[in-house]
């Protein structure tokens, strides 16, 4: 292109030293930096910015309508659906708005329910404890009784009386509680034995058993034909009496009764028909459970 070629021979002229005024290089260089590109590449370029130009200014002419025209669409459409929907909203409201008033009410009366059981609960808990409170009280009241009552083994110091009876001899006279008289050769009876452990009692006795069978306030000393029970079980001589207690009440106050005078003095006694021992630590069994029969109302 004869532009470019002349710039180029301007230019190759003036870097060979050819005598070119410092103004007319100026002129050549600035001309150069101007027109860098060629000019068909300018021309294209500035058509291209020009269609744009033109393009641009229509699509942005009919965007505009269109994005109006859109959002009224959209605008009716819902206020159409809003209008359609408001009675539809209105039952919902209205149904829910009662649904809530039942809960509620329902709810108050669970509230008041729950009030009125809480209070219960709570008299019960008390009453419970009350109860808990006594039931304890009367267990220890029951531990407390239980070896005197004969309910539990009774332990401690004590003394050991034994009744014996003569070698030989004929039975006594078992249906006569006090008999008058008696052989030189008579048995111990049923009410001598009785005797003794009253004895036994007044001196200050806190547990006795006879042959190892417990003595309770229901238990007697009886006798069955030629056998003397204590309470319903048979006992033989020699007849062994434990009791705990002081023995320092106990052995002279025993020693010293009416019974035991009588029976070492009677007619054919043995020498040792009464003998007290003192007992540092004696037990003495519980009683078997007794057997309780409870009056019951006719319910008249």
């Amino acid at each position: 292109m004869p532009d470019v070629h002349g710039r180029t021979r301007l230019t190759t002229r003036a870097s060979g030293g050819s005598p070119l005024a410092g103004g007319a290089a100026a002129t050549v260089l600035e001309r150069i930096v101007a027109d860098a590109l060629e000019p068909a590449y300018a021309r294209d370029s500035d058509a291209a910015r020009g269609a744009g130009r033109r393009g641009g200014g229509w699509a942005r002419r009919l965007l505009l309508p269109l994005t109006l025209l859109l959002a009224g669409l959209l605008v009716a459409v819902s206020v159409r659906q809003a209008v359609d929907d408001a009675p539809s909203r209105e039952r919902l409201r209205a149904r829910l708005s009662a649904e809530y008033e039942a809960r509620s009410t329902h709810r108050d009366g669970l509230a008041s329910s729950v009030a009125v059981l809480r209070s219960a609960t709570e008299s019960l808990v008390n009453r419970r404890r009350t109860a808990d409170g006594l039931w304890a009280v009367a267990n220890a009241e029951i531990d407390a009784l239980a070896a005197p009552a004969g309910l539990a083994p009774a332990r401690g110091p004590g003394a050991r009386v034994t009744l014996v009876d003569p070698s030989a001899g004929p039975p006594a006279d078992a249906g006569n509680p006090r008999p008058t008289a008696q052989g030189p050769d008579g048995r111990l009876a049923d009410h001598d034995l009785a005797d003794m452990v009253n004895a036994l009692w007044a001196t200050g006795a806190e547990a006795i058993a006879v042959n190892g069978v417990r003595l309770t306030a229901l238990s007697a000393v009886r006798a069955a034909g030629d056998t003397i029970l204590v309470g319903l079980s048979p006992v033989a001589a020699p007849y062994v009496v434990d009791v705990v207690g002081d023995p320092d009440t106990i052995v002279p106050g025993v020693t010293a009764a009416a019974v035991t005078l009588r029976l070492r003095t009677r007619m054919g006694a043995p020498p040792n028909a009464v003998t007290v021992a003192r007992l540092d630590d004696v037990t003495v069994p519980a009683a078997p459970s007794p057997s309780l029969r409870y009056a019951r109302g006719s319910g008249s």
